[in-house]
């Protein structure tokens, strides 16, 4: 069994990944423009998946001392490999839609409308 701190810390780490995934399927949801959308989806995520990952670790970490086996070992090692391919996949995303929206014009205006009209007098 784990200690009290554990539990507490694996709780609140718990909540974080459920509070940025909510984050970030609703700033999918939400944001009108593709970069806010891209941006909402690639960190909320990647930090709900941080998280997680921190709170699986700690588990293993406080069985393992409190006495398991060697496989709690091999679940760390499990959960770092799986926070690598994460990176991995969000710098790749990332870089795909930023490579496809790069082009995109986010004011259909004409370029006049960006003028600054202050020292116009």
């Amino acid at each position: 069994m784990t200690g009290p701190l554990t539990d507490a810390a694996m709780f609140i780490l718990l909540v974080l990944t459920v509070g940025f995934a909510g984050i970030g399927v609703t700033g999918l949801l939400v944001f009108p423009e593709i970069r806010s959308r891209m941006y909402t989806a690639t960190r909320a995520p990647v930090i709900s998946m941080v998280a997680m990952i921190v709170a699986v670790m700690v588990y293993a970490l406080s069985m393992f001392f409190a006495g398991g086996g060697d496989q709690y070992i091999t679940l760390i090692i499990h959960v770092l490999v799986l926070l690598c391919i994460v990176f991995a996949a969000n710098v790749l995303m990332y870089r795909t839609i930023l490579k496809r929206v790069k082009n995109v014009n986010p004011c259909p205006g004409s370029s006049e409308q960006y003028k600054d009209t202050r020292n116009e007098k």
